[in-house]
Formats: C-alpha cells, structure tokens, sequence
C-alpha cells in the first residue's frame, strides 16, 4: 500500500485524536487537583489564558509560513520549491495541533461557565490560608500512605503556615474537648517486643483500668525499639486516642500505675508522666534522668514527684498532643542517645515538661536470669 493512499484514509483519525489534555483530564488533574473552587477557578482562568495567547500566536504563525510559502514558490529555485513543501507541512501540523487546542479552550471555558461564582482578586487573596492548609494537609496524608512519615519538605511548609506537621491537624482540639467533658478517655497501651506475644503480656496483666477508660493493647514486634514506638505514635494518631502508655515488657508497673497516672497528666497539663524503675544493676539506679550540679544522674525513688531532664518508656504516658506539636521521626536511636532520650529532647524543646512520680514503683526484670530489680 502506497503511503499516500494509506494517510488519504487517516486524515480523519488523525483529526481525531488531536486534544493532549481529554475533558477528564482537564477538568480532574488540571482544574480538579485544587482543594478549594477559589483556587480551582483560579486555575481554569490561567490555562484559558495561555491556551488562548497559544491560538492567537499559531494563527499569526500560519499566516507568516503562508506568505512565506508563496514567496519560494514565486522564486524558481528547485531548492526554494523543496523549502516551500517542507513549509506546508509545517502548515499541516499546526493546523492539527490548533484542532486540539481549540478543543481544550472550548472545554476550559465550559468550566469557567460552570463556577457559580467569578472571583476577584481579593477574594482570592482572602481564600489562599484555607487553600495551603488543605493542601499540605493532603501532602501529608500522602506522605504517610507511602513511607509512614511526613517528608521534611512538607514539614516545613506545615510549620511555616503555623501548624502541626501531620494530617490530624484537629486531633488537639478534639482531645482538649474530650477533656473538658464527662466520657471516655482512649488510651493506646503499647508493650514493644522482639516476637509476637503469642501468649499474652504478662507486663499489663494486672493494670486496674480506671472507670471511663478504654484501652486498647497495642503488641508491636519485630521491629527496632525506635520503629516500633514511631509505629506506634502512627496507630494512636489514627485511632484518634487520647494517651498513650508505653510498657516494657520487662517492666511491672503496680495495678494502681494508670489510675494515678492518668490524674498526674490531668492535673499538670503539658506534661509527660511516667513510673519509676530501676535499672538492672547492682547499685539500682533510677532509669530516670536528672540533671545535678551540671552532671547526668539517675533519679532516687524518694516518694516524690520530680521534673526530670530524660523519661524512659518503661511505664510512661504521653498525651496525644506532643506528637502533634513535634515533629517526625519522633523516636530514634543514635550512637549517642537511646530512643527516649532523643524524645525527651524532642518534647522539651517544644515546652513539654517531663515528670516521674517515684511513689509509682515498678519491677524491673533481667529476662535472662530472673532477678528481680526494684
């Protein structure tokens, strides 16, 4: 089949499928991918702009290859007449190309008619602080669907725009409601551990849950110490919880840990409150950390509540709102510091205070010989 005679049949096809962007794709990624109509019409404004500037520049275009056409043609030259069918086709294709751009411009300006509204300047200036925190909200969102984590880029823009960096942005009102009235308080009570506890948390087992609580035990396994309490921030934000309370599982808080608990963080606002624990060694030193004289020392179980400088997670509680107003990753461990210390630093460089009630005394058990530190 000679070629003329095969694009003789096409010529219509080839019409045909001239418009880049279809009416699905400009009315939901171009116009739709805004999360408010006042930027939506914004958009649609802009792409009618420049699509009609493109038309206008492609019809003066055709007219200068046209005259340019007629005057090789005029000349004789075998070369010029060459030069003159190369511009005819030049001529060709950008009559194709105004076919789609003609029928993007007609399905823009039926979703500019389609706004109930047209917007002027000033309200669209007075929409744009809904618009970025819509946006990044969803970045975020979309952040955490596909690595677990807000990136650092969208971080930044949240907190540039005064808020928290993570979709739950209005968790911290609805806890602060909660709060306020008479209902249950949520509780996540998270026991990290090298396997899955198959046969229960022995470490939990005698916890008195207090009347209006509800808890929901939270097994994380199989993950470094850091991951799995990230991991664990991650399911307390989504269950839109109120606390939550981190136990290891060689730790043995009293029955009554969670009660006093719970009324300490009521009491103190602001504040990270854990139990007190040895360390498993001879002299049983306080896992909590103070600051002395400008030295690091563990905290003596003296009966009192003290404000400390690092909290472990033995038997700790943390009000939702510290995630919220920190930043991600919130646990890691370095060369230098545990995953708690790094999320001391963290909570106390946004102005939450850290405090201990030695009176609250837990076990402390060596999983490989037994002993018992207390």
């Amino acid at each position: 089949m000679q070629i003329e005679k095969a694009v003789a049949q096409m010529e219509e096809a080839f019409k045909a499928v001239q418009m880049p962007r279809p009416p699905f794709e400009l009315e939901n990624f171009i116009i739709g991918q805004h999360d408010t109509p006042e930027q939506q019409y914004a958009q649609c404004v802009v792409e009618l702009q420049i699509k009609y500037d493109a038309i206008r520049r492609a019809n003066l275009q055709k007219r200068r290859i046209a005259l340019e056409i007629e005057e090789l043609e005029k000349s004789g030259d075998p070369k010029d007449a060459i030069d003159a069918e190369l511009k005819q086709i030049d001529t060709e294709e950008q009559e194709r190309a105004m076919i789609g751009a003609l029928r993007e411009f007609e399905v823009l300006f039926g979703i500019w008619q389609s706004f109930p509204h047209q917007y002027t300047r000033e309200e669209l200036n007075a929409a744009q602080e809904e618009y970025w925190v819509k946006r990044l909200t969803r970045q975020a969102e979309q952040d955490l669907l596909a690595s677990g984590r807000v990136s650092q880029g969208n971080q930044e823009a949240l907190r540039l725009i005064g808020r928290a960096p993570l979709p739950q942005l209005d968790h911290v009102r609805e806890v602060e409601q909660r709060y306020l009235e008479v209902g249950d308080v949520r509780v996540l009570m998270v026991v990290p551990t090298e396997e899955k506890a198959a046969d229960g948390l022995p470490c939990v087992e005698d916890l008195v849950i207090p009347s209006g609580v509800q808890v929901k035990i939270y097994n994380v396994w199989g993950k470094s110490t850091a991951e799995a309490y990230n991991d664990a921030v991650m399911t307390l934000l989504n269950d839109s919880a109120d606390f939550m309370l981190t136990v290891e599982d060689d730790t043995f808080p009293p029955p009554e840990a969670l009660t006093r608990l719970l009324a300490l963080a009521r009491e103190k606002p602001r504040t990270i409150v854990g139990a007190w624990y040895p360390k498993r060694n001879e002299m049983r030193e306080g896992a909590p950390i103070v600051i002395v004289d400008g030295k690091r020392q563990g905290l003596a179980a003296d009966g009192w509540i003290h404000e400390v400088h690092t909290i472990p997670m033995g038997c700790t509680l943390f009000p939702a709102e510290v995630f919220l107003q920190t930043s991600q990753p919130w646990f890691v461990t370095t060369n230098h510091l545990t995953q708690d210390s790094f999320f001391s630093q963290k909570a106390r460089d946004a102005g939450w205070k850290l405090l201990c009630d030695t009176s609250i005394r837990c076990r402390h058990i060596d999983r490989e010989t037994g002993e018992v530190y207390k």
